[in-house]
C-alpha cells in the first residue's frame, strides 16, 4: 500500500505540472513577448498556421484529465482497498483516455514527420507517444485485474 501512496502523491506532482504548463502556455499565447512575436510569414509555413499550436495543446488535456482519473482510482484503492469496482472503473476511464491521447499524437507526429520530410527531430516524440499507449494498455489491464480480483474475493466472502 505504501507503494500506491507514494505512485499517488508522484500523479498529483504531475497535475500540479501540467497546470503550471497550461497556466505558462495560455499567458504566452495571449500576452506574446516581443521576441516571440512572429509575422505571418512564419506560420505559413505550418499545416494549421497560428493553431497549429492548438494541436498538441488538445492532446496534453486528454492526458491531464486521464491523470485525474488515475488520480482518483489510487485514491479509492488506498481508501477501500485493492479489489474493487470503482478504482477499476476510473483505471479503465483514465487507460482509454491515454490510449486516445496516445493514438493521436502518434497519428500528429506522424503527420507531421511526413510534412517535414522525414526529419528526425519527431522521433522522439514517436516514442512518447508509444509509451502514452502503453501506459494506457497498461491500465487497460491492471482494471481487468482488479475485476477479477473483485470477482474472486466476492466468491471467497460467498464461501466462507
Amino acid at each position: 500500500m505504501k507503494k500506491i501512496k507514494i505512485l499517488h502523491w508522484f500523479v498529483i506532482t504531475l497535475i500540479v505540472i501540467f497546470i503550471i504548463h497550461f497556466l505558462t502556455n495560455m499567458y504566452l499565447t495571449f500576452y506574446t513577448p516581443g521576441f516571440m512575436n512572429f509575422g505571418d510569414e512564419h506560420y505559413s509555413q505550418f499545416i494549421f498556421g497560428y493553431y497549429t499550436q492548438f494541436v498538441g495543446l488538445t492532446f496534453s488535456i486528454l492526458s491531464f484529465v486521464a491523470l485525474f482519473f488515475l488520480r482518483k482510482g489510487l485514491g479509492v484503492t488506498i481508501k477501500k482497498g485493492f479489489f474493487n469496482k470503482n478504482s477499476s472503473k476510473k483505471f479503465k476511464i483514465a487507460g482509454k483516455l491515454f490510449l486516445v491521447s496516445g493514438v493521436l499524437s502518434l497519428l500528429w507526429d506522424f503527420t507531421l514527420l511526413i510534412y517535414s520530410k522525414g526529419e528526425i527531430l519527431f522521433v522522439g516524440s514517436i516514442i512518447s507517444d508509444i509509451l502514452l499507449l502503453l501506459i494506457g494498455f497498461g491500465l487497460l489491464i491492471i482494471a481487468d485485474f482488479i475485476t477479477n480480483g473483485n470477482t474472486i474475493q466476492q466468491e471467497n466472502d460467498l464461501t466462507i
